[in-house]
Order: structure tokens, then sequence, then C-alpha cells
């Protein structure tokens, strides 16, 4: 045989082998990969989260690890009743080569539905999703979506263009207050609300915010699970805020926690622009009469420098203490009040 001839042979024979091996290994990986949900999906317990699905279907050979769930659901037992996440159809996939790192997607759309302080029951649709799951090797997750056409049912009516979602979940659960519980984070773009002051109008153009809770919150009904929180030390860090509304923008970050009342109290520092316009607006809405916001614009006037754009902004803090709201030393009315059922 010529050298040239048992080269390619030699070739043929190696790249056989190593598409065997591959093939081999795919296989393995594939084998392990309900295996490997199961213990994702028992890793959350640690952070009262419950992941269920009706079936599981595994593919995507040779280039990808291809899973399918049908009624996917995501539970959280914080609190009483749970909230939780469905979706007829949830699809993720992943490179062999890399499977930590998840493509995720709800092509038929997702419901989520939870309890609000009032005890109402809040539902949010949406048409599509679709983003990233990274779960970390010693346990834990990141989870980042892209929601589109949302819509709320309920007693409150909400719709919004699209939104993107974040959600950190920590490898284990806080040992104390100074410890992370689970972080969120939403960017919510053309937010149509049920009813807004003159002179906005609607939609919102765009509301971000980025929270860190602090201290384990126990598994409990609503009020049982805040006042335990709180007793614990808990403690809510806003790590960013933003909104774009018109002439109106706000970005700031603080510190948020709850009263013996279990009302919310909390100090923030930000920039402000535009606050002739929310002044206008707290008086159309009834929080605030018209000769204190004029007093309000005359003592915020004071602390107003050029920002970058050269409209006027105000570099202040916002507080909340015994039912009121404070821009600096500007009183701007009572403080939103939880009804706790």
């Amino acid at each position: 045989m010529r050298r040239p001839a048992r080269l390619g042979l030699a070739i043929a024979v190696l790249v056989v082998a190593v598409f065997g091996a591959y093939t081999a290994l795919w296989f393995v990986a594939a084998g392990r990969i309900e295996g490997g949900v199961a213990q994702f999906a028992q890793s959350l317990h640690a952070q009262n989260l419950d992941l269920a699905w009706r079936a599981i279907r595994v593919g995507g050979f040779p280039l990808a690890l291809r899973v399918e769930m049908s009624e996917a659901r995501l539970r959280g037992h914080a609190t009483t009743p749970a909230s939780e996440v469905e979706a007829p159809l949830l699809s993720a996939s992943a490179r062999p080569w890399n499977p930590l790192v998840w493509q995720v997607a709800a092509p038929d759309g997702l419901s989520a539905a939870g309890t609000l302080a009032g005890g109402a029951i809040a539902k949010l649709t949406a048409r599509r999703a679709s983003g990233t799951v990274a779960v970390a090797s010693k346990g834990g997750a990141t989870v980042w979506l892209n929601i589109g056409e949302l819509e709320s049912e309920g007693s409150v009516h909400l719709a919004a263009r699209d939104a993107d979602l974040w959600l950190i979940v920590p490898p284990h659960p806080p040992q104390s207050d100074t410890e992370p519980d689970i972080g969120l984070a939403l960017d919510v773009r053309a937010l149509s609300l049920p009813a807004v002051p003159a002179p906005f109008t609607n939609p919102l153009d765009e509301f971000a915010l980025g929270m860190t809770v602090m201290g384990k919150i126990p598994s409990a009904p609503l009020r049982e699970a805040a006042a335990a929180w709180r007793d614990s030390g808990g403690t809510l860090e806003l790590n960013h805020l933003a909104l774009r509304w018109g002439a109106l923008r706000v970005t700031g970050s603080g510190t948020l926690a709850l009263d013996p009342d279990l009302q919310p109290i909390g100090a923030f520092s930000g920039v402000i622009e535009g606050y002739q316009v929310l002044m206008s607006a707290l008086v159309a809405a009834g929080r605030m009469r018209a000769g204190d916001a004029q007093l309000a614009r005359l003592a915020l006037a004071m602390l107003a420098k050029a920002g970058p754009d050269g409209r006027p902004e105000i570099a202040t803090s916002l507080t909340m203490q015994n039912g009121e709201m404070y821009l600096g030393p500007v009183k701007l009315g009572k403080a939103p009040r939880i009804a706790w059922k």
C-alpha cells in the first residue's frame, strides 16, 4: 500500500475514532441530563423554590444538548399561598462542552401568579419568553429572560411592550441578615397604566430596578413571613432604580425595611430631572395641595443644578418614615401604605 493511501486510511480511522468517542460522550452527557435537571430542581428547595414538569425529552445530537419540558412550573413557597410561573412548553439547549449555560425559551408564552400584600391574587401573562440560565458549579443560578407582550389580570390592569427579568439564586440560604436570600432585577418598557395623573400620559417610557433581599424570608402566610423577616433584621437593598416618563427622569438607590406596623421605611439617594412635572402630577392625583406644591417648587429650584443636557436636575434624597415621604427637605405627602391581609 502506498504511503498516501496509508496516510488517508489512518486519517479516516482517526476521524471515525474521534467521532465515535464524541458520540459516546454525547450520549453519556444526554443520559445524565434528566438526572442533572432533577438535581438542579432539588437544589432550589433551599431557596423555597419547587421546579416540576409533566414530561421531559432530551435530544439535539450532535452539536447540542436540548431538553424540552411540557407543563413546566416553578413555584415559590416563601409566602403562603405560593407564587408560581407556568409554561405549556419550555425548551433549553446547551453545548455539550459547556453544560452549565443554557439557552431557554417558552415559545407558547408563560403565566405567573402571586399574592399581593392585601391578599389579592395578581396574574401576569406573556406571549413569548426567551433567555439564559447559568448554573453555578457550587449551586445556585442566574436567570435572564426577555418577555414580550405582557398583560396583567385582576383588579389592576397593566400592559407592557416587553421586559427583561433577572433572577439570582445564591448557592445556599442566608445564615444572617447580611447575606442575600435572592436577587431580582426588572426593566419594563412602554408600560401602560390603568390611570395616570396629568400631565403624564400612557405609556410610561421605561421603569427599571434591581434589588437584593437580605436575610431569609420564612415560609409562612405573607404577613407572618414579613414580620419574621423584619424581626430578624431583613432589609431590601435597592441597588438601582431608573424611571423615564416624558420629561421626568429619576435614578437612585437605597435601603428599604419595615417598621413595627409593617409599613415601609427607607432612605434613598438619587437624581431627579423634571421635578416640576412630578409636582403637577402629585397635585392632580390629590397627593399634594397646590399651595404646598408651589412652595416645594421654590425650595427645589434652589437645589437644582444644570445636568449633562443643560436641564435642571436635583441630586437629593428620598426618605420614608412615620408614614410620610420627603424629597430632600420637602414633604411630598403620605407614603404608600401596605394593606396586609
